[in-house]
């Protein structure tokens, strides 16, 4: 097995099973990563029950002890769940099946996955390409920008374009599908060569 942060590679003799949650090149939301991401997002929405579950008992409940360690054990139960159900992140799964002929790409989600079927003669080619995505709303950013320096705060990278190595499977009906994005060269690199390596071995 091949592992890094961003993707693993499962390979026995015929088939290979390549994971990953990083398949998409997009810049996403304008607030950085290390202010507002999925743990946060967990943290708001488990701390928005514990306030629910206040409203609702906070005349049939007494303040002790055991309520305060009840809150806290409930606060960190929501966040578990909020974290591991509903903000979890979506993965793309590439299976290649040697034996029978097959490329399969699926895309699990909270709710849905979505399967495409390919025999390994429709695959024509792996790629890499690289695509470098700009701001949006530049006025925007400097506002923001100047905002922060007023309260003595630097937000790294913010506003700056976004660079993706992507890496996909271009099928013979002219179909291409982005399985691995990132913005490191050498992890794209590898991931194809991977890729390219179990394919003509």
């Amino acid at each position: 097995m091949s592992r890094s942060a961003a993707y693993e590679f499962d390979i026995s003799d015929k088939v290979l099973v390549f994971r990953t949650a990083s398949f998409r090149a997009e810049k996403g939301s304008m607030l950085h990563s290390s202010i507002f991401n999925r743990e946060t997002a967990s943290i708001f929405a488990a701390g928005a029950c514990i306030l629910l579950l206040g409203f609702f008992f906070a005349s049939r409940v007494h303040l002790s002890t055991i309520s305060f360690i009840a809150v806290l054990l409930l606060f960190v139960l929501f966040f578990i769940f909020f974290r591991t159900f509903v903000f979890r992140e979506t993965f793309l799964q590439a299976v290649i099946d040697k034996d029978n002929n097959v490329v399969v790409l699926m895309r699990k989600g909270f709710f849905r996955t979505e399967k495409q079927l390919f025999t390994l003669a429709e695959l024509e080619e792996i790629r890499e390409d690289y695509k470098e995505i700009a701001s949006e709303n530049p006025d925007g950013i400097k506002i923001v920008e100047k905002i922060a320096l007023q309260h003595g705060a630097v937000i790294p990278g913010f506003g700056a374009a976004a660079e993706f190595y992507t890496v996909e499977f271009e099928f013979k009906d002219a179909r291409r599908v982005m399985v691995f994005s990132s913005g490191d060269y050498s992890e794209a690199d590898n991931v194809t060569k991977t890729f390219k390596n179990f394919i003509e071995g």
